[in-house]
């Protein structure tokens, strides 16, 4: 049932209750997204290679079921399936902090754990998205992708922040059981969501694959759509590429302590809550395209200046901060653009399925990304493995600012574009 577009969306209540899960489970991820590599380099010395394998084995789920995910997710209610993600995610991350106090906890874990907790954030993702256009209306979907989006501003203030905090004075591991009592506390309140949902029975005989072969053909289809799925595609190389390496790339070579590194981690906060904010106005002056392509234009600039951090720790730790402030407007003016032109254009019917098939495409770039990161770092160094994914951002960026998509402006505009070439 979609929501009227009247009104505030202070006053939707079950938007206001998704909204609330949402902040207390990504201020909680932010902290393991910095305590799960530490717990592997610091606790199980780990190196460059082995930090690359975790960021693999997160991501490594959009690759091998994610497909899947978005079918069930159009076939399902969108609800059960984001309390029991959080419940999941609460189960597996609690399972490290309990495996370190019984003296067991080795790699094999960390990249099990890695899998699981991905595997559960796509499920997370793609039910969200599909389920926010009928909580909110049309009319609402830039307002509320901007709410979500400053909720991960604050939470990569606060995550980063806490998890350096927590990691120095307690452990790698133990930090990892404040993200776990947060997903417990989310599920607590999706599960007071009340709004009614619209599935779409399945047809008599149709099979799985030919529903995630819908999605996929939808997507390839959509030209505006597509370009944008490959420039992410692109750009996401350097994504995990750098994720993979930072934490080492920071404490071996630049020396930065885990609260130092925590701080500067979570200078992409401020500026992405900025950006939360002024994506919307920014939205209505310049458009859609031309958004989409000054964000990937700032994160070329962010990429290139990492690997030029050097000095005494404070003096290296300005630079990876002044990386992740630019970081901090790139995320939500891409994040907030793309998915409201997705969340606009596509029948609602295929909402999971274009989502997990756009997923696919520019996150299955992960696991290789990442692992190959962690392999030639280890072999050519970590400055330079930095500085060839800024240049792979740079050709991402080029890409997108010479294909059509800097024409469009509005959701109607992409719209115009679009041909519905599956069944209803």
């Amino acid at each position: 049932m979609m929501a009227s577009p009247a009104g505030s969306l202070g006053r939707r209540s079950d938007f206001a209750k998704l909204w609330a899960g949402f902040t207390i489970a990504v201020i909680g991820s932010q902290v393991t997204v910095l305590a799960l590599p530490l717990t592997a380099v610091l606790v199980l010395g780990a190196g460059a290679t082995e930090t690359g394998l975790l960021v693999a084995f997160r991501m490594a789920p959009s690759l091998v079921v994610g497909l899947f995910i978005g079918a069930w997710v159009d076939r399902l209610p969108r609800r059960p399936i984001l309390v029991g993600s959080d419940i999941g995610s609460a189960v597996v991350i609690g399972s490290i902090p309990v495996a370190a106090a019984l003296g067991r906890l080795g790699l094999p874990q960390l990249y099990v754990v890695a899998f699981l907790a991905g595997l559960f954030a796509i499920s997370t993702e793609f039910a969200r998205s599909a389920l926010v256009p009928s909580l909110v209306g049309l009319s609402s979907i830039v307002p509320a992708n901007s709410r979500l989006q400053a909720s991960s501003a604050v939470a990569q203030v606060a995550g980063p922040s806490l998890g350096g905090i927590l990691v120095q004075a307690l452990s790698a591991p133990t930090a990892m059981l404040f993200d776990a009592a947060g997903f417990l506390l989310s599920a607590a309140f999706l599960i007071r969501i009340r709004a009614r949902e619209s599935v779409r029975p399945r047809e008599a005989g149709r099979s799985i694959w030919r529903e995630i072969t819908e999605g996929v053909r939808w997507m390839r289809a959509h030209e505006i759509v597509f370009r944008c799925v490959i420039a992410i595609g692109l750009a996401n190389i350097e994504w995990f590429a750098v994720q993979a390496i930072l934490v080492v790339y920071a404490t071996r070579e630049l020396g930065l302590p885990p609260a130092l590194l925590g701080l500067s981690l979570a200078a992409i906060g401020p500026l992405s809550l900025l950006g939360a904010t002024l994506a919307g106005p920014l939205t209505r002056r310049w458009g859609l395209g031309p958004l989409m392509i000054a964000a990937l234009f700032l994160e070329t600039l962010s990429r290139l200046v990492l690997p030029f951090a050097a000095g005494p720790p404070l003096a290296a730790a300005a630079v990876v901060a002044a990386s992740q402030a630019l970081l901090g407007l790139t995320v939500p003016l891409w994040t907030i653009s793309s998915n409201s032109l997705q969340q606009a254009v596509t029948p609602e019917r295929l909402l999971g399925r274009v989502s997990a098939a756009t997923r696919f495409v520019s996150w299955g770039v992960a696991p290789p990304s990442a692992l190959a990161a962690g392999l030639l770092a280890d072999h050519i160094g970590l400055r330079v493995t930095l500085f060839a994914s800024g240049l792979i951002a740079a050709v991402a960026f080029l890409y997108l600012l010479a294909s059509p998509v800097r024409r469009f402006r509005h959701p109607e505009a992409v719209t115009d574009t679009a041909v519905d070439i599956l069944p209803p």
